[in-house]
This record gives C-alpha cells, structure tokens and sequence, in this order.
C-alpha cells in the first residue's frame, strides 16, 4: 500500500513529569504510542512507521546513543508483531531535543512515504568519536577530540534498512531454533536450509517465513504433504505469537521475544 500524503498524530502526549528519563521508560512510552495511532486501512490495522521523541536536553545527550535507538526499533517492530498490525515504509525512530518542556517524553508518530523519509544517520558524538592523539607533533593539540574517519563514513549514511534485528523464535519441541530478523528464512530436509527438519514427512524445501510490511509471513514452498498453523492448512499466513507450525511431523512455535 502507498500514502500519498504526510498524517501527523494528534500529539504531545505526557508520559513522565519528573526526573531522569530511563530507557525503560522511553520504551514503555513508545510500546503506548504504536497501540494509540494505529488505523484500520483495507480491513487491517496500520501504525505509523516514523517516531520522533522529544526529550529535555541532557535526557536527549544521553540517550541519543546507538544502542539505544536499536533498542527502541526493535520496541516499534515486535509490538506491530504482538498487535497484529502492519507497517508500511521503512521505520525510523529518532530522539531530539524538547525546547519548550524540560522534564517530559513527548513522542510524535507520523505515517511518511520512503520517498520523503530522510536516512537515519548515527550520532557521531556518542558512537564514533575518541580520543585521538594527533601525529604532527604539535603537543598543544593532543587532547583534541577527533573522528576515526574510516567509523564516520561508515556510519553517517547508515539506514535502518541495513541493521538486522533479532525479533521473534521458532522453536521445535527439541528445543532446536532460529533467530528470525529481516531475513528470508527457508525451512525443509535439504541441508541447505536455514533450518533443517530431519523429517520423512518434510519437503527438501518445504516453507519460508519472509519479513513483510515489518510482519513474518510464513508461505508453504509447494511441499508434498502441505504446511499446517495452528492446525489449520496454509499457503500463506501472517504469524502471531504463539502459532504452532506444523511441518509433515514436526511441530515448530513462533514466538515473539
């Protein structure tokens, strides 16, 4: 689906009045904002997919990190999961500085086109600047703070697009697993697979769970014997936490971390 146009959230929600912003705080706040703006399009529910959270100025200093941000994505995409909503564009997630409100999250959730979301950049303070001593021998200048530059140009173009994230599990009653990310992940005897089911009843290549509109979607690959959910035969079907996948005899569980 493709939104032509920009529609801002009815905003400026109070979260926290007083005190240092904790991260578990922010995502809580976050995980409430997703639920809030979510609208029925097409007959399934639809959430946003740019948030900016507006902190006090040290809070925004200290929380602008790497990490940080990774975390609250990861927030954004396994609650879309657990709510059985969709996503459309790419998800952004940034943190800036509250000029009018010293000691509140503020978060604004907007639905915005690829084409008018600009690329996310790595805060260069807080994750590729060091320590550097400089080599011209000018011992004034030693305690100057530079950028490494090889990290900077890695970095400063660094899109949520090429960062992979670990958001849900599927599990078989052995306790054997994957991780699942953003990735195509392709289930089947064949040891090619990415996960392997030593199983009579399994196809060489027998289904794949794919990552679109930030949802898992398992597809049966034209197996023999078909690919069941929740005991029920499926060609394709958007996971939920705790569907159990039934491959020929094997039953595998999705779940959301």
């Amino acid at each position: 689906m493709k939104l032509t146009s920009v529609i801002s959230s009815q905003i400026a929600n109070l979260f926290q009045k007083r005190g240092e912003v904790e991260p578990p705080a922010l995502v809580k706040a976050l995980e409430r904002e997703v639920v809030k703006e979510k609208k029925s399009v097409d007959g399934v529910y639809v959430v946003p997919n740019v948030y900016k959270i507006f902190l006090s100025e040290e809070d925004c200093h200290r929380l602008s990190a790497a990490r940080v941000i990774k975390t609250l994505y990861e927030t954004v995409a396994r609650k879309v999961i657990r709510e059985n909503c969709f996503m459309d564009g790419n998800l952004s997630v940034k943190i800036e500085k509250n000029s009018d409100t010293d000691d509140a999250i503020l978060i604004d959730a907007q639905f915005v086109e690829d084409s008018k979301l600009a690329e996310d950049t790595i805060d260069l303070e807080n994750d590729v600047l060091s320590q550097t001593l400089l080599e011209n021998g000018d011992t004034t200048l030693k305690s100057t703070i530079i950028a490494d530059k090889t990290k900077i140009q890695a970095s400063m173009k660094s899109s949520i697009r090429t960062v992979e994230y670990n958001l849900a599990v599927i599990s078989d009653l052995k306790n054997a697993e994957i991780i699942l990310g953003e990735k195509a992940v392709y289930f089947g005897r064949k040891n090619t697979n990415d996960f392997i089911i030593d199983d009579e009843g399994a196809s060489r290549i027998h289904a794949y769970i794919s990552y679109e509109r930030h949802r898992h979607i398992l597809r049966d690959a034209g197996s023999l014997n078909g690919t069941f959910v929740n005991k029920k035969p499926v060609t394709s079907y958007e996971l939920k936490h705790g569907d159990k996948i039934l491959i020929g005899n094997t039953i595998l569980i999705y779940k959301v971390l």
